[in-house]
């Protein structure tokens, strides 16, 4: 069975021409710009957002009853994130068509029924039990919409849209964290996008499932021990962050690819790249 997730248009090959010399396609050129573009822009997009951080936001005014200071490292996380994942979008020219937008709102919506349960049942009966850092190992099942939803679509953008449709439908069934949870799915997904911006998406079997899992749990454990965490003690931070990253790895990025897979094999995304790909022998 392969499992190697390739687009199928978007890589350079070379051709023989008469002479049986070997000839450059002219899509070459054009991978090297895009890379090169790619690489500019992930530099600014770096040190744009470590100027954000470096800088602050002010700490004598509130945004939704929250202290502007605390969000430095989000408003940094969104623009680096950001920044990159339009890069990578510009680069790769490809564009949304209907069926897209239909699949990555279905999973959107079934993402944040999920959170649903999730929040006002298992994990309302198993968070008095789980402390910092420990309570970072179920991060993951948060960033699973994100990490589907770009292994699905495979769209610039798909990871955010699909992620902050579960969020946001989550905040308005109601949970503990209110509308926090709409930027925090904003960001989270951000941080799968940004992987596959990288791979400027023409990469999506498990290794970037994996490397997208990871991205979206460095981002909820930053963002956790900054914004809800602050007064734990840095080795604790530190443990909560790699353990974020763990579960991203292991639930969103692992259990995301073994979605993806079983879904192509039901012939439900047989109009979409990814359940052609998931059914090849």
């Amino acid at each position: 069975m392969s499992t190697t997730d390739h687009s199928t248009t978007d890589h350079s090959t070379s051709t023989t021409g008469s002479s049986g010399a070997a000839t450059t396609d002219a899509r070459g050129p054009e991978d090297r710009r895009a890379r090169t573009v790619l690489v500019a822009g992930v530099v600014v997009s770096l040190v744009l957002g470590a100027a954000v951080v470096a800088v602050g936001l002010p700490s004598d005014q509130a945004l939704f009853a929250t202290q502007l200071s605390t969000l430095t490292v989000a408003a940094g996380l969104l623009v680096a994130t950001l920044g990159i994942s339009v890069v990578g979008a510009a680069t790769a020219r490809a564009r949304w068509r209907v069926v897209d937008i239909v699949v990555a709102s279905v999973l959107g919506v079934a993402g944040g029924l999920m959170f649903a349960l999730w929040n006002l049942g298992f994990y309302a009966w198993l968070s008095p039990v789980l402390a910092p850092p420990v309570s970072a190992l179920v991060a993951g099942v948060w960033l699973l919409p994100g990490v589907v939803g770009g292994l699905v679509v495979r769209k610039p953008g798909a990871a955010v849209y699909t992620e902050l449709v579960a969020a946001a439908l989550s905040a308005l069934i109601g949970n503990q964290w209110g509308f926090s949870t709409v930027w925090y799915g904003l960001l989270e997904g951000l941080g799968a996008e940004v992987v596959l911006a990288l791979l400027l998406y023409r990469r999506f079997g498990l290794p970037v499932a994996l490397l997208s899992g990871a991205g979206a749990g460095l981002v909820v454990g930053l963002l956790d021990t900054t914004v809800f965490y602050p007064d734990l003690v840095p080795g604790v931070q530190v443990a909560y962050v790699v353990l974020a990253v763990v579960s991203g790895v292991v639930i969103a990025g692992l259990g995301g690819w073994a979605l993806t897979r079983g879904l192509a094999r039901t012939g439900v995304l047989s109009s979409l790249a990814s359940g052609r790909d998931g059914r090849r022998v």
